[in-house]
């Protein structure tokens, strides 16, 4: 598609970690795009609370400042040298740490932008984002058929995991100390257990268990349960970590087989300038992909219905309300995460 040369700086609002214990938005100039990128005008952008609230915390009384958010929905309004598969005016979902921030103009690499189908509301759209950080969990986790899922912590990112393992063919139990959060796990026909994990048998032969950890904090007594529980299966018992937190492990015969894994961020090539914007490829490992194919395999999965976010109680909220939108997130909440709405925006969902 040919490229739209467009030289303006926009105006736009962008929400600031440092100033204090909550985040500030301020004004600031959007200049022209580069080469494999995309200004979007913004329609949505949602809050990833674990790494937000983190940052936040960290930068605080700092004297730094950062711009936050890197989950984004909108409009493209300017197609920068390079790019390939875009348009102005196409429908967009955009992530990116520092790019896809939270404000109404946004300029993105375009390999971490996705087209978003008639049929998916952008405010739907933005929450492939965050689901792109669970399918790459998924793959990181190397399930296989019959494989038996627990889920620890039902966030944001664990709500997203359950839905793309239950997508997958898994069975799936979701685990949470708060018991709002279990009812949304419900809400979206994952079955929940309220203990730390799920009680039964050992698996059939031949099968496996796989926990994922998507809890914050300490978490070392969390991570000895999850081996316990894992390793009654008889074949390649995993714990996947995907949260911030932190665990002591006691290597023993006692822990049993286990392999343990980290699943970070979303696929090969995010944080990678030069991929980002075309200039070089990646090579994903053998079982996994690139950001870009994360983040299109996390809209398909929106688009079937596999993935819900209608269901997961995520308020919508002006940019103006994000102080009371952070604070509230702190005390871990009922909704997982919230959307900012920005204007104009699309038509509320009927």
């Amino acid at each position: 598609m040919t490229s739209v040369v467009d030289t303006r700086t926009v105006l736009s609002r962008r929400l600031l970690a440092g100033h204090g214990a909550l985040p500030e938005a301020v004004e600031v100039g959007v200049g022209p795009v580069g080469t494999g990128e995309l200004r979007i005008r913004a329609a949505y952008s949602l809050i990833s609370p674990g790494t937000e609230l983190h940052y936040l915390d960290r930068l605080m009384g700092t004297g730094e400042t950062f711009p936050l958010g890197y989950c984004s929905a909108g409009t493209v309004e300017a197609v920068g040298p390079g790019v390939t598969g875009f348009a102005v005016g196409d429908r967009v979902t955009a992530m990116g740490w520092g790019e896809a921030t939270h404000g109404d103009v946004v300029v993105v690499p375009y390999r971490l932008c996705r087209r978003v189908p008639d049929t998916v509301h952008l405010a739907d759209a933005v929450v492939a984002n965050l689901a792109a950080t669970a399918v790459h969990a998924v793959d990181r986790a190397e399930l296989r058929p019959g494989d038996e899922v627990a889920v620890v912590g039902a966030g944001m990112v664990g709500l997203l995991l359950a839905q793309t393992a239950v997508a997958a063919g898994h069975r799936v139990t979701v685990t949470d100390l708060h018991p709002g959060r279990l009812r949304r796990a419900e809400a979206l026909g994952v079955p929940v257990w309220e203990a730390p994990f799920p009680p039964g048998p050992a698996t059939p032969a031949g099968s496996s268990r796989c926990v994922f950890l998507c809890g914050t904090g300490e978490a070392s007594r969390t991570l000895a349960e999850a081996a316990r529980w894992a390793t009654r299966a008889p074949v390649r018992p995993r714990v996947v970590g995907v949260g911030r937190f932190a665990a002591r492990v006691e290597f023993s015969v006692e822990l049993g087989n286990l392999d343990l894994r980290y699943a970070a961020r979303c696929g090969a090539g995010y944080r990678d300038f030069a991929y980002a914007r075309g200039y070089t490829d990646v090579a994903p490992p053998p079982g996994q992909a690139t950001v870009t194919e994360n983040l299109q395999r996390a809209l398909d999965l929106i688009a079937d219905g596999a993935i819900r976010p209608d269901r997961m109680g995520l308020p919508r909220l002006p940019l103006e309300q994000a102080a009371d939108a952070y604070a509230a997130l702190r005390g871990r909440p009922a909704h997982p995460a919230v959307v900012f709405a920005y204007e104009p925006a699309e038509e509320s969902r009927t």
